[in-house]
């Protein structure tokens, strides 16, 4: 059972292309869903440029929301601190964070 949770998560990591690597690797803040299943908890950015979007929540409380390639910058993820009132660090999809 234990192994078909770990499975599971495995697998929405995977599909959200987020960082399991790196420096800075995405570890994952767990709900359950309507099933009693494990899933990668979701939240609202509630401050800043990313106001309004959703994103994966990590085991620090930060959330994590893809943003496309703009600038010198490749795809890559914009990790909130603090719900984005604290600011974000730039990660990109190996886990390395971006100057």
């Amino acid at each position: 059972m234990a192994q078909d949770s770990f499975d599971k998560i495995e697998k929405q990591l995977r599909k959200a292309g987020l960082p399991t690597g790196g420096v800075a690797p995405f570890q994952p803040q767990l709900d359950r869903n309507r099933y009693g299943e494990p899933v990668i908890r979701k939240a609202l950015v509630q401050y800043g440029p990313k106001k309004g979007k959703y994103g994966y929540v990590d085991a620090q409380g930060r959330i994590w929301i893809k943003d496309r390639a703009h600038g010198d910058y490749p795809d890559h993820w914009d990790v909130q601190e603090n719900g984005g009132q604290q600011g974000y660090l730039r990660v990109d999809s190996l886990g390395n964070v971006l100057p």
